[in-house]
């Protein structure tokens, strides 16, 4: 008996360690957990990234720092992304948020954002001075790369009509700027700032007009919103801008000063003629609105009015944009019909594959059968996920550029083309054993009539082994083509905007991570759901009367 309570007693203790840290909503609360945990970029130079020996550390590292000190508690850092951050602060794994998150009315339907900002910037594009770009409109339909969770990446490509393809670390979108897979890349103009800095980015520029300066707040969850938590982290924003520590850590990170920062100094140390401050908590508790000018109020967006369908879906809990939003709903249709392309094509090539090498698996002549083996076993042995950047960032490299329409030089083949190869490469080594084991299965007597009949060994193999042999296999076959639609979604590690792609570009910046995940699980059901049902009637047809 002791010991079922120790057993039991274990599994509890790991289920313990095992969930998230218990969520804090005001000063008690965290001072009696005893720390606060706070949400950081790692990819973000110089604002938070790791130093070589693995440390959090940039601008917002020590704001963290500062505000932990403030509270009164030890602070814990934990790596947050763009795509995350929101979620992660919502569900209570962190209790702060400070990730250069620029404040909208989107993501304060998900989080609280606190006033003032600490920081501000605004949006613009990182292109190749060969371009000679001037102006926004110029962008029209081109491919521009993105970063994943960006809150102006939806509006801008409303606006210009950009075709973005976003990824989910910075670094991989600028490495797919330098590859040619994209004219810019847009993002922070503070960031695009630091970058050219640096002698990497010596043949590229900042060309066009910085759109729609944005505050970055500090988050809270919506229940912290009010309390004395929400309080202390506004008043110690503003002693941050009334001190000038933002503008210090500014120089001590090697960022040039921003206009923002520089009026907000100034602001908060305007004195009225009595000698108070101009900047402070009036009789509603809060600070006066000029004192904060990035405020949401200020934001110049279009207002989409309601109409009935997302009145009527929102009061029953359910966020669904992709039915009410046109841009969602746009994003959607498209990323549906290219998994639905991308699924096809990949169908297609491992099909042939597999029947050209379960034929080659069959000749008499070793050296062929052993490159066809090697074949085999190496795609089969090696992820689909690792072969996928295998041909798109290896081979993919070494091709030559050809000039687009827009008179750039361009890779030969986009994601979408090495996303169809890389899979249908793939699983064409499974289908080549499924076909080869069917064809196994075919009666010697088969094979020896066909050739006493006068038929080439290419002839009988086309025309009499391989439809018996396809009535073989067609079980197993099934399955393998039911692992390619499912692996489609690998294609978004490329940018390829396929379901899973467009899916992870919704639902950061809507907040409807539940309602978008069930939806990319019902319609990848349907999909398979059409090919088993596909598949199963080809079996009824080609089943041989009276046979087993």
């Amino acid at each position: 008996m002791s010991d079922r309570l120790r057993r039991w007693g274990l599994i509890a203790l790991l289920l313990a360690a095992a969930l998230p840290a218990q969520a804090a909503d005001d000063l008690a609360a965290l001072r009696d957990k005893g720390k606060v945990v706070v949400g950081v970029k790692a990819d973000y130079p110089p604002w938070g990234f790791r130093d070589g020996q693995g440390r959090l550390i940039g601008m917002e590292i020590d704001l963290a720092r500062d505000l932990a000190q403030r509270i009164g508690v030890p602070v814990e850092l934990v790596a947050v992304q763009s795509a995350n951050r929101l979620e992660a602060l919502r569900q209570g794994q962190i209790d702060i948020m400070i990730a250069t998150a620029g404040d909208s009315a989107s993501r304060r339907r998900i989080v609280g954002m606190v006033e003032p900002h600490y920081y501000a910037s605004g949006v613009n594009l990182m292109a190749s001075r060969e371009l000679q770009l001037t102006r926004w409109e110029q962008m029209e339909n081109a491919t521009v790369c993105a970063k994943q969770g960006a809150y102006f990446n939806k509006p801008v490509a409303r606006r210009y009509d950009l075709d973005l393809r976003i990824f989910k670390e910075t670094q991989s979108a600028k490495f797919a700027l330098q590859d040619r897979r994209c004219i810019g890349f847009l993002f922070d103009d503070s960031a695009i700032a630091a970058d050219l800095l640096s002698p990497e980015w010596q043949g590229y520029t900042m060309p066009l007009p910085t759109l729609d300066e944005t505050g970055w707040a500090i988050g809270l969850r919506h229940a912290s919103m009010g309390t004395d938590l929400e309080r202390l982290v506004s008043d110690a924003v503003a002693d941050w801008h009334r001190s000038g520590y933002l503008v210090e850590l500014e120089a001590k990170w090697g960022i040039k000063q921003t206009a923002f920062l520089a009026t907000m100094t100034r602001l908060w140390n305007q004195r009225e003629a009595g000698g108070d401050f101009l900047c402070r908590r009036g009789a509603d508790g809060q600070y006066p609105a000029d004192c904060r000018p990035t405020r949401i109020d200020t934001q110049q967006v279009a207002v989409r009015q309601p109409g009935a369908l997302e009145r009527w879906l929102k009061s029953a809990g359910m966020n669904l944009t992709i039915l009410y939003d046109p841009y969602d709903r746009e994003q959607f249709l498209r990323g549906l019909g290219n998994t639905i392309l991308l699924a096809l094509g990949c169908i297609l090539l491992s099909v042939t594959i597999g029947i050209i090498g379960a034929w080659l698996l069959g000749l008499r002549f070793a050296p062929v059968r052993w490159i066809a083996t090697a074949y085999v076993e190496f795609f089969r042995y090696t992820p689909p996920l690792v072969q996928l950047y295998f041909f798109f960032f290896g081979i993919g490299a070494m091709l030559p550029l050809v000039q687009a329409s827009n008179g750039m030089e361009t890779p030969l083949l986009g994601g979408f083309t090495w996303a169809v190869i890389a899979l249908g490469v793939y699983a064409g080594a499974s289908n080549t054993v499924i076909f080869r084991t069917g064809i196994d299965a075919v009666s010697q007597d088969v094979h020896d009539s066909a050739a006493a009949l006068g038929y080439s060994p290419l002839k009988a193999y086309v025309l009499i082994i391989l439809p018996l042999a396809l009535r073989n296999c067609l079980a197993a076959l099934n399955a393998n083509l039911v692992n390619i639609v499912k692996a489609t979604g690998l294609a978004s590690a490329i940018a390829v905007p396929e379901l899973l792609y467009v899916t992870n570009q919704i639902w950061p910046e809507e907040g409807n991570t539940v309602e978008m995940m069930n939806v990319l699980l019902v319609t990848f059901f349907l999909l398979v759901s059409v090919l088993v049902y596909l598949m199963h009637r080809l079996e009824r047809r080609l089943r041989i009367p009276g046979a087993a």
